[in-house]
């Protein structure tokens, strides 16, 4: 694989909505994820800025057609970058059907990252920050917005097309993804080979 310059990258990113029914590389899978969130050290650092290092994100992974990979519903262990598979069933139509408004998109795409987000620890933690109580959710915003951000990149290094998907039934897709408390859905990025 060609290294494409970090302002070609940049050039190369759009919102791709149509995709063609072709397989991810799992090695490419692994690079999205290690761009999400990976940790780029032994000090724990990663690739996105956590307010206080408090890491409230999880990474969720619906692969249909990832070669190498088992079609199914996984959560990505935020220590490891490893794919736990939580079942095998695809679930992308329920999270079109969660979606607001007709994005076909969804069902379309061979791989959809879904972030979620412990908004209770963050507000906790920066409850003593003036708008008193709101301070913390804002932090999460801001590192799902860079996380989706790193994945985009990595999506554009890789040739790969990708949408960022924010209109969505927060408790209907809470419901689909199998969310427990703190945790609530913040976006989806629907990932494929653009058509």
């Amino acid at each position: 694989m060609n290294k494409l310059s970090f302002n070609l990258i940049l050039k190369n990113r759009r919102s791709v909505r149509e995709f063609k029914p072709k397989a991810i590389h799992q090695d490419s899978l692994k690079r999205l994820i290690w761009a999400a969130q990976g940790k780029t050290n032994n000090s724990g650092y990663r690739t996105a800025p956590s307010a206080h290092a408090l890491h409230p994100l999880r990474l969720f992974v619906t692969a249909s057609n990832i070669e190498g990979t088992v079609s199914g519903f996984y959560s990505v262990d935020p220590e490891t970058d490893e794919l736990i598979l939580i079942h095998e069933k695809d679930i992308r139509n329920d999270l079109e059907k969660a979606a607001i408004g007709d994005q076909p998109w969804i069902t379309e795409a061979p791989l959809v990252l879904s972030i979620c987000a412990d908004f209770i620890t963050p507000c906790k933690d920066f409850a003593d920050q003036p708008p008193y109580g709101q301070r913390g959710s804002r932090y999460v915003y801001i590192e799902a917005g860079a996380v989706a951000q790193n994945i985009q990149l990595q999506a554009a290094e890789e040739g790969i097309g990708s949408v960022l998907v924010a209109g969505l039934q927060d408790e209907v897709t809470a419901t689909v993804l199998g969310l427990e408390e703190p945790f609530a859905p913040v976006l989806h990025l629907c990932v494929g080979w653009p058509a």
